[in-house]
């Protein structure tokens, strides 16, 4: 049974307004297990700005799910994007400075720097946290940073985590506690104020992945770093992949043609009907996938 979320999972506030139409359901499979998102809409928190589902499954079934899904599901030969724009980052910092990533997933993020580097890891699905550890990652838990003689780290970066978290600003909080002073806090996920997202958050291609259940905005960013007493240094918009210019195109023109249908233009209601090409389109209840623009931020904070 899907969970109701009737105040923000990051400030606690009742208030918030929707920002567009429902959403059909999604489903993913996990070790030949079914997991399902009912119907949902998006939120938009009115205190601090986070976009957020309104239901989700419960935390036990994506508990579950997490430690059963793949580690491969997130990962590629190489680096994303916004994988590359982190690494510059973290190469600014002086040779063995301490760095944690939360949810390595298999450590590969921090491989190629565990030469020059203290790298340390946390991670929840056992197959991938046993990759990264022996990629050269120090795995600890959350729960070991609160420790008196626990490790200080120069950078803790959350790459792709933050839009699969239920309560966000608490965990950001612990793990801002583990951070140096001036150290840097970077987080790598989905723009909620990218135009293509705010034309519809609930359709949009980013929250039709059942894990993601909420989206940073510039303002909830805003909130967070008064929060946490962290100053904000850095706003970075990404694409998040790389893609051909015929797959750039023919996003382009897939969301061009269903927004058409959406909005029950003349061009719909003429050319466009009558192209087989766009048919699944003028029928479907969902938007296709537009991951051509600059839907992903690089937010960089340092602790003040």
């Amino acid at each position: 049974m899907a969970l109701a979320i009737d105040r923000c999972p990051a400030c606690g506030s009742p208030d918030a307004r929707e920002t567009g139409p429902a959403a059909a359901p999604i489903t993913a499979k996990a070790a030949e297990i079914t997991f399902e998102q009912p119907t949902y809409r998006v939120l938009e928190c009115a205190r601090c700005g986070l976009l957020y589902r309104d239901c989700t499954p419960p935390a036990a079934e994506f508990a579950l799910y997490y430690s059963l899904v793949r580690a491969s599901k997130w990962e590629i030969t190489g680096y994303y994007p916004t994988e590359r724009a982190a690494l510059e980052c973290l190469r600014k910092l002086a040779p063995q400075s301490k760095i944690l990533d939360f949810g390595c997933s298999s450590g590969r993020l921090l491989a190629s720097l565990t030469s020059d580097y203290d790298c340390y890891g946390i991670e929840i699905n056992p197959e991938a946290a046993n990759a990264a550890a022996r990629k050269g990652l120090r795995m600890v838990s959350l729960g070991e940073l609160s420790q008196k003689d626990a490790p200080k780290f120069d950078a803790i970066i959350l790459v792709d985590v933050f839009e699969h978290l239920s309560a966000p600003l608490e965990l950001l909080r612990k793990l801002a506690i583990a951070l140096q002073p001036r150290g840097s806090f970077i987080i790598v996920t989905g723009n909620g104020d990218a135009p293509a997202c705010r034309r519809d958050p609930a359709g949009f291609w980013y929250f039709r992945e059942i894990e993601h259940v909420s989206m940073l905005t510039r303002r909830h960013a805003e909130f967070v770093a008064a929060e946490l007493r962290l100053r904000p240094a850095g706003w970075t918009t990404l694409c998040h992949y790389d893609l051909t210019l015929r797959e750039k195109l023919v996003q382009q023109t897939q969301s061009f043609a269903y927004w058409q249908f959406r909005k029950r233009t003349a061009l719909a209601r003429g050319f466009l009907r009558f192209l087989p090409l766009f048919h699944r389109l003028r029928q479907g209840d969902a938007a296709p996938t537009y991951s051509c623009s600059r839907d992903h931020v690089l937010a960089v904070f340092e602790k003040t």
